[in-house]
């Protein structure tokens, strides 16, 4: 490693090259400052995520400078609809809400593609410096005020400088849990397991969701990544039941649950994909941040508590942090007070038009009765399944929650 790159203090330091890092650095370098992205892996790698990247997500996509060259290299599976079973196996489908008018409301990518494409557009960039395989231990300090991280490279401790420091390290974060600001409150947490298979059968261009009374109050998902394959799931909020019966809830799904037995009948699941992850949601109430240490991504709880979607909430908050700290760089607020303002920008975003909502419509999606009726009552008519897909994806114009 370079000793310039030791002696150099950067004007940030961002730990974690995924969504919320990359996007973080991003928006950091574009106003015209020196940015330090470490990740303790190589890329590209595997990240267990149910694959599925909005309509919102794409925008910030765009935004970055990136989406024509993903949609180009990844030729990635879009998904139109959504297609809802009930407890009582009624199907209830709807084209899912396109606020960006972009043709598709979504797509699903593999995040192992999906993070190295934006990843690589990131280090192409000018004031950007990438160092792979260094694994963030904690912070630095100076006279009690955050001046850097301590890194782990090649059986070496490494302490590299910077002003400011952003936490985009994933639901096992480091900076969080050094700032005491880690989520491990189970009513603000869930968790999900992944598999990929092949040769999966009748996929349409649908996210189809399953809410089976053997997996409740878990719900299992088939998102195909491609004509005859798919990331197929389970996720539970530890808010209404325990993680660690996750992999005998998938086993249901795919062996008990006869829509998704025939769709699995003549498919094979990839071997070492079924992998588990944790969901820290934005229900969470804490703050994100501590003086000129913020935190993004997972690391932030930044995750939908309704649907899970995390990928546009990373990109957004790591704008946001952007923000902050291009204002702390050039003096528009003090070093010290970029923390609370960063604060104050997530809240105004999230906070009452994604994450409270979500919490609160979160205890409605585990109870039979009530999916039952809703998701029959929506089978019944395409304006009644459109109603509560716009609900579910937060775009119903009439409700004070509305998405961007």
């Amino acid at each position: 490693m370079s000793i310039k790159l030791i002696e150099k203090r950067w004007d940030a330091i961002v730990v974690g090259a995924g969504p919320a890092g990359c996007s973080t650095a991003f928006f950091i370098a574009r106003a015209g400052h020196e940015v330090l992205l470490l990740d303790k892996s190589g890329f590209p790698r595997d990240k267990v995520c149910g694959d599925g990247i909005s309509s919102s997500a794409l925008g910030m996509v765009k935004r970055i400078g990136v989406l024509d060259g993903m949609m180009v290299a990844i030729k990635p599976m879009p998904a139109w609809g959504v297609t809802i079973v009930s407890p009582d196996r009624s199907v209830m489908k709807s084209p899912i809400p396109d606020p960006g008018k972009r043709g598709s409301s979504g797509y699903v990518i593999p995040r192992k593609k999906f993070d190295s494409i934006l990843l690589d557009h990131l280090i192409s960039q000018p004031g950007v410096t990438m160092l792979q395989d260094f694994c963030v231990t904690g912070l630095l300090y100076d006279q009690g005020r955050v001046c850097g991280v301590k890194c782990g490279h090649d059986n070496n401790e490494v302490h590299l400088k910077s002003r400011f420091v952003i936490g985009a390290d994933g639901a096992h974060s480091v900076i969080a849990k050094r700032l005491s600001l880690f989520n491990s409150n189970p009513k603000h947490r869930a968790f999900a397991v992944r598999a990929y298979f092949e040769n999966v059968q009748g996929l349409e261009n649908r996210l189809e969701i399953y809410y089976d009374k053997a997996i409740l109050p878990g719900y299992g998902w088939i998102f195909p990544t491609g004509p005859t394959s798919a990331n197929v799931g389970v996720g539970i909020s530890t808010r209404f039941g325990k993680s660690r019966g996750l992999k005998e809830l998938f086993q249901i799904l795919v062996e008990k649950n006869s829509m998704v037995k025939d769709k699995l009948k003549n498919g094979y699941m990839v071997k070492g994909s079924l992998k588990g992850w944790p969901l820290p949601c934005g229900s969470f109430p804490s703050k994100r941040s501590a003086g000129n240490v913020l935190l993004a991504g997972d690391a932030g709880s930044f995750i939908d508590p309704l649907t899970g979607e995390g990928i546009y909430c990373a990109l957004r908050s790591g704008e946001l942090a952007a923000t902050a700290v291009n204002a702390g760089l050039t003096a528009v607020v003090q070093e010290d007070a970029v923390g609370k303002m960063y604060d104050t920008l997530w809240k105004r975003e999230f906070k009452w038009k994604e994450f409270f909502p979500g919490y609160v419509l979160q205890s409605f999606l585990t109870k039979q009765s009530i999916l039952n009726f809703c998701i029959k009552r929506g089978a019944a008519g395409p304006r009644i399944a459109s109603l509560i897909t716009e609900i579910f994806f937060r775009e119903r114009k009439c409700l004070p929650f509305r998405s961007k």
